[in-house]
């Protein structure tokens, strides 16, 4: 199979720009602005500086990160020179409706984290007509360019443009001007509740001929499609209606961050005869034309028919309908209108990146004259997919997370060398190295801990400290003193008779009154540890007084010195 793919590589620094620099395929722009314009002296109108000044918005999306289709829609409210007619209207001096409806290409120049050049170039229809609807008007189709600046905050630019428009019928016409307004770029999965999209991928390959199961962000559909039109009885004018038939035209959309939305535009011609008949001064044809904008949402239906690149389509929008009519009174005239305009259809997937697409169209002109206009169409055709991103997993390891982990250079680094060892210190002093001449063993002077550990006795059934146990616990007092680190657990124990449970608590009553007998002597009650072992541990096993009285006891162990040795208390 075919393939050709490459990468292209939009860096950190451009992301931070917001719309002012480079932009992840399928970023959504929508804007507004004010417009100057100078028309050519051609047109017969009045161009002085304070007689030019409009209105204006435009809706693009971008199909890789430093290019972006787009249309914009412009309104200027002129004048006809004082003393002469207006190219196409019939009266002298009088108010003349300009708008232009323009779509183009356009590629941005990052300068930094912010501000951006572009440069851009397409089609425009720039359309005039006096003061109401049903004054004589013009229009004509010429080229489009423009270059202008961008400077981004956070999703947010301010852009300004030059642009120029050329149309080349009639002798020839150049009209230029300036627009400046505030431009976005929303998160359209986030607007429809769908959830933030997540940060724009830095890297992705933009895909042309690969397999393509579903739409890619900033994939490009372009398609043509023959239409079969029924027209309103309201269209056109009261004497100059179009006949229902046949008509043809073209779209080209772009999908978005999130590729079940789509931003498409169209735009058909239905050369038709008039249905109204009449005389001479009766038109004999009606030339209908419109362009639509919509926004798509697409639901995928492979699963169930047409296999991939199959979707069911919605969408909904606005559209510019015009009428030109030929022979009769009104010949070489026209007339225009805006509304609203909904979409139904289908894309069934019919080979790699290529679909059949079915729809049906319908067209609401609400001010249309003398009544509204509501206009249906079905149109078929193909569409033919274009590029698209798709995200990748970018390289983990530092200082190459701007690759992506597919490339060759994804690779961890070599570990760095390790450390060299420390110098041995003194096993008997970490002060000091083993090298040093004091590092010698220290004299070590036995302890006979017995005064610490011994035993104490308990009477049958009894946890009470007897005399003979006192005693015993007063010589461990210097040792405790003198050693404020050491702790000591205490063991209680019991003889054989009793229940294992009772044997358990008890042993537990003879521990805790050794602990509380230290404790009211002095020492700090947390440096003891207690446990029971009931009749567990036994010393003697004889069943006899003399050895149940050897197993009524408390064991003392010393849990640790808390330093290098034991202190001595004096006098022992």
């Amino acid at each position: 199979m075919l393939r050709r793919s490459w990468t292209v590589c939009a860096m950190t620094a451009l992301l931070l720009g917001g719309t002012a620099a480079a932009q992840s395929p399928g970023t959504l722009l929508v804007g507004g602005f004010g417009t100057w314009t100078h028309f050519d002296s051609k047109w017969n109108l009045d161009t002085s500086f304070g007689n030019s000044w409009g209105y204006g918005g435009r809706v693009g999306a971008f199909i890789a990160p430093n290019w972006n289709l787009e249309a914009d829609g412009q309104y200027t409210p002129a004048n006809a020179k004082a003393g002469t007619r207006f190219l196409g209207a019939g009266v002298p001096g009088g108010d003349v409706k300009a708008s232009a409806l323009a779509a183009r290409l356009v590629y941005s120049f990052p300068l930094g984290n912010l501000p951006s050049i572009h440069i851009g170039a397409g089609g425009v229809l720039e359309n005039f007509r006096g003061p109401d609807d049903n004054s004589p008007g013009a229009y004509q189709f010429g080229a489009n360019g423009l270059v202008g600046f961008n400077l981004g905050f956070s999703g947010v630019a301010l852009r300004v443009d030059g642009l120029v428009n050329y149309l080349p019928s009639d002798g020839g016409k150049f009209d230029f001007g300036a627009q400046a307004g505030l431009q976005l770029s929303p998160d359209i999965n986030n607007l429809f509740g769908g959830g933030a999209t997540g940060n724009p991928v830095m890297w992705a390959p933009y895909v042309w001929w690969d397999e393509l199961v579903a739409p890619l962000p900033g994939t490009v559909e372009v398609g043509g499609f023959v239409q079969w039109s029924h027209f309103d009885d309201n269209a056109g004018r009261p004497t100059a209606i179009p006949k229902n038939g046949i008509g043809y035209g073209g779209r080209v959309g772009v999908f978005l961050s999130d590729p079940r939305w789509e931003l498409e535009g169209d735009g058909y011609y239905s050369p038709q005869t008039n249905r109204v008949a009449g005389g001479a001064a009766t038109a004999t044809d009606v030339n209908a034309h419109a362009f639509a904008t919509r926004l798509n949402y697409n639901f995928p239906i492979g699963n169930f028919i047409g296999g991939r690149q199959s979707q069911f389509i919605i969408g909904a929008g606005g559209t510019r309908t015009s009428y030109k009519f030929k022979g009769g009174l009104l010949d070489n005239t026209y007339t225009y209108n805006y509304g609203a305009s909904g979409l139904a259809g289908i894309r069934l997937g019919v080979a790699n990146r290529t679909a059949l697409r079915v729809d049906g169209v319908v067209d609401y002109m609400p001010n249309h004259k003398p009544s509204a206009n509501l206009n249906f169409h079905v149109r078929g055709g193909l569409s033919l997919l274009f590029g698209g991103a798709r995200p990748e997993v970018m390289c983990t390891y530092a200082g190459l997370e701007s690759i992506p982990a597919s490339s060759p250079n994804c690779v961890a680094p070599p570990p760095p060398p390790p450390p060299p060892p420390p110098p041995p210190t003194c096993q008997y002093n970490s002060n000091i190295l083993a090298t040093d001449p004091a590092c010698v063993a220290p004299v070590t002077r036995v302890v006979d801990t017995t005064a610490i550990t011994g035993p104490i006795y308990f009477d049958f059934d009894k946890s009470t400290i007897r005399p003979d146990a006192a005693a015993t616990l007063d010589k461990k007092l210097p040792y405790l003193t003198a050693n404020p680190g050491m702790r000591i657990r205490i063991e209680g124990n019991a003889d054989e008779r009793g229940s294992d449970e009772y044997n358990l608590a008890l042993g537990q009553r003879r521990a805790a009154s050794a602990k509380r007998y230290l404790v009211d002597h002095g020492i700090a009650a947390d440096r003891f540890d207690l446990v029971s072992y009931g009749e567990e541990r036994p010393v003697c096993t004889e069943h006899n007084e003399a050895c149940w009285q050897q197993n009524r006891r408390d064991d003392f162990r010393i849990v640790t010195i808390g330093s290098d040795q034991i202190v001595v208390p004096p006098q022992q």
